[in-house]
């Protein structure tokens, strides 16, 4: 059995086939992606995190608040 002679044949072979391989995979739309879907989760609860934290901190803060307030009229 001869060998191939050209240097760069193995190198095309493996970039044709590979070419065959992605036009026969079939086209995901931009949502339809697993990643896509799973970064859209983590932006979400990274956005309700920071908004229950926010939230607290400024009931705390409205409680502090209050009772100096309270303090400062006497009614406490």
């Amino acid at each position: 059995m001869a060998m191939v002679r050209d240097p760069a044949f193995w190198r095309r072979f493996s970039v044709a086939v590979h070419q065959d391989e992605e036009a026969q995979r079939p086209e995901l739309k931009h949502s339809e992606s697993w990643l896509e879907r799973e970064r859209a989760k983590k932006s979400r609860r990274t956005c309700m995190c920071w908004v229950f934290w926010l939230c607290l901190f400024a009931f705390v803060a409205g409680v502090v608040i209050c009772i100096l307030y309270l303090k400062s009229r006497g009614i406490i």
